[in-house]
């Protein structure tokens, strides 16, 4: 039997350990072991009856278990399109949660995309960011609840912390790494799509950017299919909601240049600080995400004329990546209003934020590193001013450096090789810290 740290999906273990699980678990079904045994045996737990074996397998090994006949395939899907759309199928009792969740994930998904087409609509990017988060929450608890993944806040004595009487739920990107984890680009592309958005949804709380909404089209629909994409995986054909969206109508495509310019220049409008996080994190995200379709998707609209109206064999052709020759996406990159986001030089692309500094610190240090321990240091060495300073550029430039545009700090790589060195003593580390290290 496997340890305990390498057997709830998503809690413990990399993707190769998974599929090592995944293959031992299988042989053993093949040699003729019982799903709810082989549960008990690695979860100790076998109150699902073959779910979790079924989930687990599937996910690491893309290995269908379930053997049904026909007519018995035909109840299930259209017990499971009900249970998609909320509707428990038999008189035996309410939905179980996870098909709940995915009833609310849908139709938070559906809301969203209703909100961002509608063409007399205002605030639609803002809208629409804040469904697609609550439809994105409600399906990765979904995959957790229904592989028996705990996704609750816990306090040190590992009861739930409650709030206002209910169980806290993880946040959304603690949510993102256990339900698509995996270092593959797929799921790092659509953790980074996510959390772009999240960022966004932070920069606009308070705000009305219309602007925003021709800056982030690509990143939004590559959002939207990502969802639909692991919807379709991890719960079947009958909860997709693809079957119950059109292509929405464009004039944008097709008006004079004086008009395109005027939507560029309405891009530009957007505050110096949400320009800063857009630009920000586009830079952060490694080339192979940047470039990947769960990221950002950009659409391009190709009028063509046909002979007659019925030879005509759609209205919108969608083009795959990679399908087209190197001279036509060059020429439809000149055209897109829309387009996927690309590097540029930056004057602060030496520095460092807080928690990238943090990041490179804990990976070296034998203690723990967090957000709380970088602002003492700081403050101790004295390398850069207080927050709200009269002065803020007053920093010490060997470590640290202000950026008027973005209003913030950056730091050198300098600072962390001094973090690592001089932290790594434990009497430096409380007398720098004020507490005691504490191990990793």
């Amino acid at each position: 039997m496997a340890s305990d740290e390498e057997l709830p999906d998503g809690l413990g273990g990399d993707d190769e350990e998974h599929r090592r699980i995944a293959e031992e678990m299988h042989a053993r079904w093949l040699a003729g072991e019982a799903k709810s045994q082989l549960e008990i045996a690695y979860w100790s737990d076998g109150t699902s009856h073959g779910k979790r074996f079924t989930s687990y397998v599937r996910r690491w090994l893309g290995v269908e278990t379930e053997r049904r006949s026909e007519q018995t395939e035909r109840i299930r899907r259209l017990e499971a399109l009900l249970r998609a759309n909320g509707i428990a199928p038999t008189d035996a009792g309410d939905l179980a949660e996870e098909h709940r969740l995915v009833a609310k994930a849908r139709e938070s998904a559906l809301a969203a995309v209703r909100v961002y087409n509608d063409p007399a609509g205002g605030f639609r990017t803002e809208t629409f960011i804040v469904l697609m988060v609550i439809a994105w929450n409600s399906l990765f608890q979904a995959i957790l609840e229904r592989d028996g993944v705990d996704y609750y806040v816990r306090d040190p004595d590992g009861h739930q912390v409650l709030i206002d009487g209910r169980a806290k739920v993880l946040d959304t990107g603690e949510l993102a790494a256990r339900a698509v984890g995996g270092d593959d680009r797929r799921a790092r592309s659509i953790r980074a799509n996510l959390d772009f958005f999240l960022g966004v949804r932070h920069q606009i709380a308070h705000r009305y950017l219309p602007a925003l909404d021709l800056e982030v089209t690509a990143e939004a629909q590559a959002m939207l299919l990502n969802f639909e994409n692991v919807l379709l995986d991890e719960f079947g054909d009958e909860a997709a909601i693809g079957d119950r969206l059109t292509v929405p109508l464009q004039l944008s495509g097709f008006r004079s240049k004086e008009a395109l310019a005027s939507l560029r220049a309405a891009q530009a409008q957007l505050p110096v600080d949400v320009q800063s996080y857009l630009r920000r994190h586009r830079e952060e995200v490694d080339e192979e995400v940047l470039r990947s379709s769960e990221y950002a998707m950009p659409i391009f609209f190709v009028p063509v004329a046909a002979n007659r109206e019925r030879s005509a064999d759609a209205v919108v052709r969608f083009i795959r990546p990679g399908t087209i020759t190197p001279e036509v996406e060059a020429a439809l990159e000149q055209l897109a209003v829309v387009a996927k986001p690309k590097r540029v030089p930056v004057t602060s692309d030496d520095l460092l934020r807080p928690t990238e500094v943090v990041n490179l610190v804990s990976e070296r240090l034998p203690f723990r590193f967090t957000l709380d321990t970088h602002q003492r240091a700081w403050k101790y060495y004295v390398v850069r001013p207080a927050t709200g300073s009269a002065e803020p550029e007053a920093t010490d430039e060997r470590y640290c450096r202000w950026d008027r545009l973005l209003g913030g700090y950056g730091y050198t790589r300098a600072w962390v090789e001094r973090l690592v060195e001089e932290l790594s003593d434990p009497l430096t580390y409380e007398q720098v810290a004020g507490f005691q290290p504490e191990k990793r």
